[in-house]
């Protein structure tokens, strides 16, 4: 069944995909374009010692998978990534690419090169910088 992400007034595609089991499969669909997401299940460690399920993302957003081989801009990267977070969050999911609790800012700087944004409390890289480690940790 069809779930709309949130942001479809911003050009956002739709998502599809039944989260059960063990493994599957998300697909995003941008008409004519369509990307696979691949997704299995996780246990996270939360900061008090317990454990939750989540769901693991492995996607290579440089490249769509229908038409194969096109390239996705790394703007649209970051948008179908923040869709994509956005919608497992609206599924109830817990993620790899969920972004910290905390949003809040230190005084010092990103680390990115040239970034001269304040970085995430307890990380290296500002929140933008963040979601573009992500999507290279996902690949």
């Amino acid at each position: 069944m069809p779930s709309n992400s949130p942001g479809d007034d911003i050009g956002i595609g739709v998502f599809f995909g039944d989260i059960t089991g063990r493994a599957g499969h998300i697909i995003y669909r941008e008409p004519p374009r369509e990307l696979t997401i691949y997704w299995e299940m996780m246990v996270q460690k939360n900061q008090d010692g317990s454990q939750t399920f989540g769901v693991s993302v492995t996607c290579d957003f440089q490249y769509w998978s229908n038409p194969k081989g096109e390239r996705i801009s790394e703007e649209r990267q970051l948008v179908l990534l923040r869709a994509l977070r956005d919608w497992l969050h609206v599924q109830g999911k817990r993620s790899s690419i969920d972004l910290p609790p905390d949003l809040s800012e230190e005084p010092e700087s990103c680390l990115w090169k040239g970034c001269q944004r304040g970085r995430l409390k307890h990380f290296y890289y500002c929140k933008q910088h963040y979601d573009t480690a992500s999507l290279a940790s996902i690949r």
